[in-house]
């Protein structure tokens, strides 16, 4: 089963107010989506194992919806560029970089951990600059940039999956706490009201055991999330693996997604065995 790749977590309460307005903005969040090219992301660094696509929940979720993950991940620069225009980030200075409210450049810095996405973060800043939004990459140690990260302090955090569905982490997908979601650590009191719809929805869940309810309500909090777009994700990305003719009960589907305890092992070796000549 493929999993979420490369998941960029914007952050909605970045110290910096301009910024802060800026992403807070649905129209440049599904601008930056639709500036990605994900096509040549998936070509030239994962083989072509990568379907396209972006924020909402991965195929091994049983509440997945292809329809929900394709929304606003077709790449259309001409789009991102309108959309920008009319949440009011032009650029007035003709230097090719868009500005913001207070009228410096729309300029935000992401944070990643070397060899772990730094190619796809690479590509995608250029996908951005082309749209009139720059960014420049901290390539740091994970000692440096998560204390950013669990402080609220970063702009965008790249971080190298994300989970599939709230069952396995509601904690991502609702406010579950303080500082919960952790890129709207103040989402509790400013948060919009289809984060706190799904949240309800998500307590609902948790608190039930009518599964025609669950159903409606996680696809609810599905396309709550998949139509608001907080995060950018470039696709979901497939684990190869190969196994021999020789062995019995090797499942042809299986996830590394650690909501689904699979990071660790997903796939069980006491589960396989090894045929006998007559099978």
């Amino acid at each position: 089963m493929p999993v979420p790749v490369s998941q960029l977590r914007i952050n909605w309460d970045t110290p910096r107010p301009e910024l802060r307005r800026a992403f807070r903005d649905k129209r440049v969040r599904v601008a930056l989506s639709h500036a990605m090219n994900r096509n040549e992301i998936r070509e030239i660094l994962f083989h072509g194992l990568l379907e396209p696509a972006s924020h909402a929940f991965a195929p091994a979720s049983r509440y997945y919806s292809e329809e929900a993950a394709q929304k606003y991940a077709e790449y259309n620069p001409d789009k991102a560029r309108q959309l920008l225009d009319e949440a009011g980030f032009v650029d007035s200075d003709g230097d090719g970089i868009r500005e913001l409210d207070d009228g410096s450049p729309f300029v935000f810095t992401i944070d990643v951990i070397p060899s772990m996405g730094v190619d796809v973060c690479e590509l995608v800043r250029d996908h951005w600059r082309a749209v009139g939004i720059d960014s420049n990459l901290n390539i740091a140690l994970r000692d440096i940039v998560f204390p950013r990260w669990s402080n609220g302090e970063f702009e965008i955090f790249w971080w190298w999956s994300w989970s599939d569905d709230p069952v396995a982490r509601p904690q991502d997908w609702g406010i579950t706490g303080p500082n919960l979601p952790t890129w709207h650590r103040n989402a509790a009191t400013e948060g919009p009201e289809w984060l706190h719809e799904a949240t309800r929805l998500l307590q609902e869940v948790a608190t039930t055991v009518d599964t025609a309810l669950v159903r409606k309500n996680m696809n609810r909090i599905r396309d709550l999330h998949a139509d608001n777009i907080p995060l950018l994700i470039p696709g979901f990305g497939y684990h190869v693996w190969g196994a021999s003719t020789r062995l019995g009960n090797v499942p042809t589907k299986s996830t590394t997604a650690d909501g689904y305890r699979g990071w660790s092992r997903p796939i069980f070796h006491e589960q396989l065995y090894i045929k006998s000549e007559e099978e």
